[in-house]
């Protein structure tokens, strides 16, 4: 069953209203619908027309997302207003987190680690650390 013309857009208007600046992913969330609808309303919103004018803005970008990719999201606000900047990507720190994961993942996939238990294997891994700083 489909919504009716406009309701999602009001839905996420009225939300933005009463419960401030929100990320795509906690629109979804509050919702209950699927990305690609929230995410097709909330850049018609963003976008500047000439019936309507920019409705929501860009007021930060957050790297809260548990358990998915590392890259800032923006939080969108009610309003005509200036979006804030994208922030610059950190390459050295790209580089530790994926070196970091890469060393964690070929330890643990050791064959004398076969045996240990999570807790061991991360005692290990910090001792490991420990010696090297």
């Amino acid at each position: 069953m489909t919504a009716k013309w406009g309701s999602v857009t009001q839905a996420v208007l009225r939300m933005l209203e009463e419960d401030g600046p929100m990320t795509r992913a906690e629109i979804c969330k509050q919702l209950g619908r699927e990305k690609d609808d929230i995410a097709a309303v909330v850049t018609r919103l963003h976008k500047r027309s000439p019936d309507a004018g920019k409705r929501i803005h860009v007021t930060a970008y957050v790297y809260d997302m548990e358990g998915e990719r590392y890259y800032p999201r923006a939080v969108y606000a009610l309003g005509d207003k200036q979006d804030a900047k994208k922030p610059v990507a950190d390459q050295l720190a790209v580089k530790r987190r994926y070196w970091e994961r890469r060393k964690l993942r070929l330890t643990a996939n050791s064959v004398f680690n076969l045996g240990l238990t999570r807790r061991q294997l991360e005692a290990r891994l910090k001792q490991q650390k420990d010696e090297t700083e």
